[in-house]
C-alpha cells in the first residue's frame, strides 16, 4: 500500500516536471537560479543556443568565473542588493563578449518566496527592441534638428491646441524673447479674432480626416500685439488607432509678401487708372471732333458762302448786309471756338473720372446759374440727397442738369412754377442721380435723343457741354434713363458705377 502511494507521488511529480518543462519551452527567456554568492544553481531555457556556454558547464559556476570583472561586479551588486532588500531590479546591458557585442539583453532579478540565500535571474534578449529604439531615437533626433533648425517657424501642439514645443525661427517671427511667454498660450491667443473661425475649421478638418493637411493664411498677434500675416500649414501626428496625438504646424511670415502684393496691387490700380484716363482722353478727342464737325460747320460754311457772295455783289446796300451777316457768323464761330477751347482747358486741368464730387456743391452751382428764374418764381428746386459724395466729375453732372432745367423752362407758362426735384441714392453696384419735373411734355427731358440739332431752340454752348457730359457718362459705364410719371411730369435717372 505504501509502495503504491509512493509510486503515485512519483508519477505526479513527473507530470509536474513535464508541465514545467512545457512551460519553460514556451518562454523565450533564459532563467537562472543563483545563490547569494553568485553561483549558478540551475538553468532553464527553451533555446540552449542562447547560452554562452553549455548548460552543464554553467551549473555550479560563479558569475565571476564566467564574465569579465567589470560586468560580473555589476551583476553581483544587483544580486546582493535584491536579496538584501527583498525586491527585484532590472538592468539593460550590451553583451560583454566580443563575438556577441552587438546584442542587447535585459537582466531582471526575482525574489523566491521563503528563500533568503538565492533568487531567480531572468535574461531576455532585447536586441530587436533596442535596434528599433535606436532607429526611433535617430529619427527623433533628425526630426528635432529639422524642427529647431528649420528656416520656417515650426510649432508642435497638443490635440487641444496647447503649445508643446516651437522652433527658434517661430520665436523670431513672433518676436518673443522668453520661451515661457509662448508656452503659456494656446493657439487662439495668437490668432486675430476675425480669423478664429477659419483657423478652427482648418484644424477640425485635419483632426477628422477630411483633409490630410490644411493650408490657411491668417493674421497673427506677435509680441506687443503687433499684427502680421502668416501662412499656416497644418498636419497631424496620429497613434496606431488613427487618433490625433499632436498637431504639427509650419508657419511662414508673409509680411514681406503681403507688402509686395500691396505695392503690386497699387501699381496695377495706378496702371489701370492711367490706361482708363488715356481712354477718356481719346474719347474726349472723338467728342471734340464731333463738335468741330457739327457745331462749327454751319458758321464756317456761312462765312465761306458770304465771302463768295461778296465777290460778285455790286450793290453797296447788299454788300453792307452781307458784311453784317459775315460779322454775325464770325462772332458765332468765335464764341463756339472760345467755348470749345475753354472746355478743353477744363478737361485737361482736373477732370479725371475718378475724382470725387460733393453733390450738394454741384446743385449750389445749378441754383446759382438759375438765380433769376428762382427769384422770379418761375423755378423751384427741391433737394433730397441720401448719397452726398460721388466718384465722378461734378462739372459733367452740372452740364446735364443745366440742360434739363433749361429745357424744362421752355414749357413755362405764367402762373405755373416749374418744379424740379433732385435726389441721389445708391444700390449694391451703382450711384443713382435723379431729377423730376412737373412738365406735361416729355420733350423737355428728351436727353437720350440727338440734342445737337440746329433746329432745336437751345443755347449751342449748353448743347456742346451736354454732348460732352453724355459721352463721359456712357464711357464711364453709366447710363441715362427717362420715365414719364403719369399726371405728374418726367423723371430722368443717371446711374454711375461705384467703381470703374
Amino acid at each position: 500500500m505504501k509502495t503504491h502511494q509512493m509510486f503515485d507521488e512519483i508519477n505526479e511529480l513527473k507530470e509536474r516536471i513535464k508541465d514545467f518543462n512545457s512551460l519553460v519551452s514556451s518562454i523565450d527567456d533564459i532563467i537562472f537560479e543563483v545563490s547569494d554568492q553568485g553561483v549558478i544553481l540551475n538553468c532553464w531555457t527553451a533555446n540552449p543556443e542562447q547560452l554562452f556556454y553549455d548548460k552543464n558547464f554553467l551549473i555550479n559556476k560563479s558569475v565571476k568565473e564566467l564574465f569579465p570583472t567589470e560586468f560580473s561586479n555589476t551583476i553581483m551588486y544587483i544580486i546582493e542588493k535584491s536579496i538584501r532588500k527583498r525586491t527585484g531590479y532590472v538592468l539593460k546591458y550590451k553583451s560583454p563578449f566580443d563575438e556577441d557585442h552587438d546584442h542587447w539583453y535585459k537582466l531582471k532579478t526575482k525574489i523566491i518566496s521563503n528563500k533568503f540565500d538565492r533568487l531567480t535571474v531572468v535574461i531576455t534578449n532585447i536586441t530587436r527592441e533596442q535596434k528599433l529604439l535606436s532607429k526611433i531615437q535617430i529619427k527623433e533626433e533628425k526630426f528635432n534638428r529639422a524642427f529647431q533648425n528649420s528656416s520656417i517657424g515650426m510649432l508642435l501642439l497638443s490635440k487641444s491646441l496647447k503649445v508643446i514645443e516651437y522652433s527658434m525661427e517661430l520665436q523670431h517671427i513672433l518676436g518673443y524673447n522668453e520661451p515661457e511667454e509662448m508656452l503659456k498660450k494656446e493657439v487662439p491667443e495668437f490668432i486675430l479674432e476675425s480669423h478664429h473661425e477659419n483657423v478652427q475649421v482648418a484644424f477640425d478638418e485635419v483632426k477628422h480626416g477630411i483633409r490630410e493637411k490644411a493650408m490657411i493664411e491668417a493674421e497673427c498677434y506677435a509680441r506687443g500685439n503687433k499684427v502680421i500675416w502668416c501662412l499656416i500649414n497644418i498636419s497631424s501626428v496620429r497613434d496606431k488607432h488613427g487618433k490625433v496625438v499632436y498637431f504639427l504646424c509650419q508657419i511662414q511670415d508673409l509680411s514681406l509678401f503681403k507688402s509686395n502684393e500691396t505695392k503690386l496691387n497699387h501699381q496695377n490700380e495706378l496702371l489701370e487708372k492711367i490706361n482708363y484716363e488715356l481712354k477718356v482722353k481719346i474719347n474726349q478727342l472723338e467728342t471734340f471732333n464731333q463738335i468741330l464737325a457739327h457745331n462749327l460747320r454751319t458758321p464756317i460754311s456761312n462765312i465761306e458762302m458770304i465771302i463768295n457772295q461778296l465777290e460778285i455783289e455790286t450793290s453797296h446796300e447788299q454788300q453792307k448786309n452781307l458784311i453784317e451777316l459775315l460779322r454775325i457768323s464770325n462772332k458765332k464761330f468765335l464764341n463756339l471756338f472760345d467755348n470749345l477751347i475753354e472746355t478743353i482747358d477744363v478737361q485737361n486741368s482736373n477732370k479725371n473720372l475718378s475724382q470725387t464730387t460733393q453733390i450738394e456743391e454741384v446743385f449750389n452751382k445749378v441754383k446759382l446759374f438759375f438765380t433769376e428764374e428762382i427769384s422770379t418764381n418761375k423755378l423751384q428746386i427741391i433737394e433730397d440727397f441720401k448719397t452726398k459724395v460721388i466718384s465722378f466729375p461734378g462739372d459733367y453732372i452740372f452740364s446735364i442738369f443745366k440742360y434739363l432745367i433749361s429745357s424744362s423752362l421752355k414749357t413755362y407758362v405764367p402762373g405755373k412754377v416749374i418744379e424740379i426735384i433732385a435726389s441721389t441714392n445708391e444700390n449694391e453696384n451703382d450711384i443713382l442721380i435723379s431729377m423730376e419735373n412737373n412738365c406735361s411734355s416729355q420733350h423737355c427731358f428728351e436727353i437720350a435723343s440727338e440734342v445737337l440739332n440746329s433746329n432745336e431752340p437751345m443755347d449751342e454752348n449748353i448743347q456742346m457741354e451736354l454732348h460732352i457730359a453724355k459721352q463721359q457718362i456712357y464711357f464711364f459705364g453709366g447710363n441715362i434713363k427717362i420715365f414719364r410719371i403719369a399726371d405728374v411730369g418726367n423723371k430722368i435717372i443717371i446711374s454711375l458705377p461705384k467703381s470703374f
